[in-house]
């Protein structure tokens, strides 16, 4: 519809976390530890050594890695569903939470600078996060963003817009 306010204000852009590296990167460390510590554990023969509730160490050890496991891989998945950034003419939104949701809209006018940053492993497998500072000294950071440099580059052409303030009879009245 021409006149509904989402054509009028398109989205430029759109994200949430990208948690795919984070998520291969935690499953490779668990899986490393898990052989190390397994390997130990059968070197000092102590792998079938019972445990609690006559459970062999072995069995405790892999149970517990896979909870760590879990619990790192809810961790982001919830990161990436509570969090979503949208960009449009007016500015950027920022959403985040599950119980209380807070939004944040950052308009072109209270913009105040915009940084990208990346580790070596984020260069690698292209994701970072970008810190936006705002003129009421807000800084907002933004997680996990996929391609952070070409998303910042769209968020800067949005925010370094001018913006104009045209003036009426009744505002110059009132002053």
């Amino acid at each position: 519809m021409a006149g509904s306010p989402a054509a009028a204000n398109p989205v430029i852009w759109e994200g949430k976390p990208y948690i795919l590296p984070n998520a291969i990167g935690r499953t490779i460390t668990i899986a490393i530890i898990t052989i190390v510590v397994l390997w130990l554990e059968f070197t000092f023969n102590v792998a079938f050594l019972a445990t609690v509730s006559s459970i062999p160490l072995v069995a405790w050890t892999i149970l517990v890695l896979i909870l760590a496991w879990l619990l790192s891989i809810a961790n982001l998945l919830l990161l990436r569903a509570t969090n979503n950034y949208t960009l449009t003419r007016d500015g950027l939104q920022v959403r985040y939470g599950i119980i209380t949701t807070k939004s944040f809209m950052v308009t072109p006018a209270g913009f105040s600078d915009l940084e990208v940053v990346r580790t070596l492993y984020s260069r690698i497998f292209n994701f970072g996060f970008i810190d936006i500072r705002t003129q009421g000294e807000r800084n907002i950071r933004m997680v996990l963003v996929k391609d952070p440099v070409t998303a910042s580059e769209r968020i800067r052409s949005v925010m370094s817009r001018q913006t104009v303030r045209v003036e009426t009879d009744e505002d110059i009245m009132k002053k």
